[in-house]
């Protein structure tokens, strides 16, 4: 059932996010087509370079190589309608656009990003036009960065507002809105660390899980021109996508650290440091100008795939080497993962592709979505646990406390039952001597002496040495001689032991005896019998125990179900808990129509 139900929300999850995907892609943004015009790009241009005669050239285009702060001028004539506007990216470079000779817009001013940079940040603006309809020359004045020998000029979009929103975001919708909702699951998963950090210490397995979604997030988030859009900041972007994509590995490692339990989790720390150094190393070069970002890129995007790639085969190597339950649950996600993210080694190598970068995003969030399942599953079994351990402990004081007072009881007793005992030795000869002065003249009076002396009850059983022990075994004994159980014991159990505490040993062999005794009497047909057993040897204590019953067994994934309630057995769990607690442990099993009881703690 419970496999089943995480498919359920596992499929559920699935139709929704697909769903989400579908409406949010949707070209018209729920509007009629035709309140839209269209849009129009403009590819056909003349370009001059370095102030030479211009040739005709189509846009999209890369120019290289080209020496640093190189001249490209492109112009184009155009017709723009009333209300029309111009979609214009620059990447790295600053640029001035001028219609009919009127600067519009100026890209990449001195003063609009920081000293540690060189070049401008990658910048997208939407600027108005301010003449209509008539033809016009759009002159767009390009200086090349000075960090890389390529000039890309792409292709300007011409159309009303809304319709150049909408266009662009059917390019880059999609990857915007995968970016924001890592961004959104990052943020969730971090609450939810919060939480469960309450109730135990995998709370930081959670807690990484949302540092990873939260730097795939500022990756694509960074980076995606539709943010450029919303965001009018591209310094800030540009900073956002490079170090989430360089620090995009690190949380991922910590996260399987925090879930596995490695036998040896010295290469992940190792590899989760080499990217750390990495990552400040990058920053700091950045910070003097003397690698920036990207550059340093490069190597990020065959580094980031490589460590992925290294962390899967650890992972599967620890599932397949040491069956870790762990390793195998994080397996298929993480190799998944590392085999979508190997493409991201061509983009530094070839023509930037945005279908390479969101084939990884896909999987980045699949695989948080995934992982979250699980983790969500955790939650319930970590609450479920722990219930059962409060519910545990309860009963486990309650029958301390109920233990202890039946030792004070059995205390008591076995005072009135050494003095009873000289009563009995006493009360034996007197009514001896008094059968002996009566002669024999009145036989009644002899008989009913005779009586007397026979039916004088004999002192308790000593079982062992441990008082409040034998007290527990004495009632038990008797229990079983009125019930016609044959009972039979070889005990060893001091009267005090250094780490044993008597109630503890009375819960043990309370329980023990209780359970056998229960489950003699649903014994319909054979011998009902209970052979118990125990001995100290190397500071060792052994408790073994025998019994018969009907052979009706109830094992749910390794607990003993409890016959007498549709539960599991609350006596059996304590004297495991106790066992435990002194560096022991309990084993409970059937062989036929015979139940074994073992336990051992280092006394």
């Amino acid at each position: 059932m419970k496999r089943q139900s995480a498919i359920t929300l596992l499929t559920q999850i699935i139709i929704i996010t697909v769903s989400f995907c579908l409406i949010l892609g949707a070209r018209n943004f729920m509007i009629p087509q035709t309140s839209l015009s269209k849009v129009a790009y403009i590819t056909d241009v003349m370009v001059s370079v370095d102030g030479k005669t211009g040739e005709a050239l189509s846009l999209p285009y890369s120019f290289t190589p080209l020496q640093p702060r190189t001249p490209v001028t492109i112009t184009a004539n155009i017709t723009p309608q009333t209300g029309d506007v111009i979609y214009i990216k620059t990447v790295c470079s600053p640029a001035k656009i001028y219609a009919d000779d009127i600067l519009v817009y100026e890209f990449g001013k001195n003063d609009s990003y920081p000293d540690f940079m060189v070049d401008p940040a990658t910048e997208v603006y939407i600027a108005n036009l301010e003449i209509y309809d008539r033809e016009i020359i759009l002159k767009m004045e390009f200086t090349s960065p000075v960090e890389r020998t390529v000039l890309t000029v792409h292709p300007p979009i011409m159309g009303n507002t809304k319709a150049v929103i909408l266009e662009v975001f059917k390019i880059f919708g999609v990857p915007f809105m995968f970016s924001a909702m890592q961004l959104l699951a990052g943020a969730l998963l971090l609450c939810i660390s919060v939480f469960v950090m309450i109730f135990g210490q995998k709370g930081n397995m959670f807690f990484w899980l949302g540092i990873f979604s939260l730097s795939a997030g500022t990756w694509a988030f960074g980076e995606c021109p539709f943010t450029g859009l919303l965001i009018g900041n591209p310094t800030l972007l540009y900073l956002l996508s490079y170090i989430g994509l360089f620090t995009l590995p690190i949380p991922l490692m910590h996260f399987a650290i925090a879930s596995i339990d490695f036998k040896n989790p010295n290469p992940i720390w190792i590899s989760s440091v080499f990217m750390t150094v990495l990552c400040i190393l990058a920053c700091l070069l950045q910070l003097f100008k003397i690698v920036p970002f990207s550059k340093s890129m490069h190597l990020f995007h065959i580094v980031v795939p490589i460590t992925l790639c290294f962390l899967a085969g650890t992972i599967i190597y620890e599932s397949l080497r040491y069956r870790n339950s762990g390793a195998r649950r994080l397996g298929a996600p993480i190799v998944a993962l590392a085999l979508v993210s190997l493409p991201e080694v061509f983009n530094c190598r070839i023509k930037y592709t945005y279908r390479f970068a969101l084939l990884f995003q896909i999987g980045i969030l699949f695989f948080i979505m995934f992982t979250g399942i699980a983790a969500g599953l955790y939650i319930r079994d970590m609450v479920n646990i722990r219930r059962k351990q409060e519910r545990l402990t309860f009963e486990m004081r309650l029958l301390e406390f109920q233990v202890e007072e039946q030792k004070k009881y059995g205390f008591l007793m076995a005072d009135n039952e050494e003095r009873l005992k000289q009563q009995r030795h006493d009360l034996r000869h007197h009514l001896t001597a008094i059968k002996e002065l009566s002669c024999n003249e009145n036989e009644a009076l002899q008989k009913y002496l005779c009586s007397l002396i026979e039916n004088i009850p004999t002192a308790q059983k000593n079982y062992c040495e441990n008082r409040a022990v034998n007290s527990v075994i004495c009632h038990y004994a008797t229990l079983c001689e009125k019930q016609g159980i044959i009972f039979t014991t070889k005990l060893t159990v001091l009267q005090s032991h250094e780490q044993i505490l008597d109630n503890e040993l009375c819960v043990i062999f309370g329980n023990l005896l209780e359970n056998a005794i229960e489950a003699c009497s649903r014994v319909a047909e054979g011998q009902k019998y209970i052979d118990l057993r125990s001995c100290l040897q190397y500071e060792l204590l052994t408790i073994t125990m025998d019994n018969s019953f009907d052979g009706n067994l109830v094992v749910v994934d390794g607990k003993i179900r409890s016959s007498k309630r549709k539960d599991f057995g609350i006596g059996l769990s304590s004297i495991q808990s106790v066992a435990q607690k002194h560096h022991g442990d309990a084993e409970f099993k059937n062989n036929e129509a015979v139940f074994l009881s073992s336990v051992y703690l280092k006394a």
